[in-house]
């Protein structure tokens, strides 16, 4: 913690000096202009001028595959993902009898590509930039993509074999959510990326959780599609999901129209009042 006093200037304000360990890291000389923020009731925070081209920090972390369930393995590479890490070193004796498993758990991460691959190490790059992403259009195509996994999981009542095209998608939805993890969080963490792509922090909030319920569903289109295509009663089946999908509809509708009445009228079907 720095502590510095206050310092009158002038009929109306005060001033106070900044920590040159700071200034030097930011390259912040005088005449270089920083924003304050308000956050809560009391708290003030200081970032310096945004930077269009000013580049993302790289970030490396290594992670021992040995005396590892792939489960586990799985999650660190998520973690290491969605923190943003740019180059993710997988280490140890093992790697060559978990590399199948490991190029397949590397393949679900948009952009994330295998650069190299020892005997002992695999080597995986980042190479997507943040800032060519948008995020309003990610979602929609993740609303677009739950749309047609819960019609085409209806459909398999007809015809069962839709349902392996619904597993598909549900992984290029997954793709999707993880990439919109790692912005929302980095925008979290770094004021200059909330900046860029315009994010307050209620905008992110938002995201955050459409996008976690957008994942769920894709989750549970994925398990419907499965069920139905053996289900055998159809016809009562396909009259509960169809008011399923309607639901689902006019939610997203209320989202992006910011109908309020609309949304209140899926939360009362919800809860049983409809």
């Amino acid at each position: 913690m720095i502590i510095r006093r206050l310092v009158k200037a002038g009929q109306a304000s005060h001033t106070i000096s900044l920590p040159k360990e700071w200034l030097d890291k930011h390259k912040l000389k005088k005449g270089d202009l920083v924003y304050l923020y308000e956050k809560g009731e009391k708290d003030l925070m200081i970032t310096p001028e945004s930077k269009a081209d000013e580049p993302i920090p790289t970030k490396e972390i290594a992670i021992n595959v040995d005396n590892k369930e792939l489960s586990t393995l799985q999650r660190e590479i998520t973690s290491a993902y969605i923190n943003n890490y740019n180059t993710i070193m997988l280490t140890g004796e093992s790697i060559t009898e978990k590399t199948k498993d490991i190029r397949k758990m590397l393949h679900d991460f948009v952009a994330l590509e295998v650069a190299d691959q020892t005997a002992k190490s695999i080597i995986a790059k980042d190479l997507l930039n943040l800032k060519e992403i948008s995020v309003d259009k990610t979602v929609r195509r993740m609303d677009m993509l739950v749309r047609s996994m819960i019609q085409d999981s209806i459909a398999t009542l007809e015809n069962p074999e839709l349902a392996q095209s619904v597993i598909v998608r549900d992984y290029e939805v997954n793709r999707a959510y993880f990439l919109l993890m790692r912005l929302l969080k980095s925008a979290f963490a770094n004021r200059q990326i909330a900046e860029f792509f315009q994010l307050s922090n209620e905008k992110m909030l938002s995201y955050y959780y459409l996008t976690i319920n957008l994942e769920n569903f894709a989750d549970c289109a994925k398990q419907l599609a499965e069920y139905l295509a053996k289900e055998k009663k159809k016809d009562k089946i396909k009259t509960i999901f169809d008011n399923v999908e309607k639901g689902y509809l006019d939610a997203m509708k209320a989202y992006f129209t910011k109908d309020k009445k609309l949304a209140d009228s899926v939360a009362c079907v919800k809860v049983g009042y409809g």
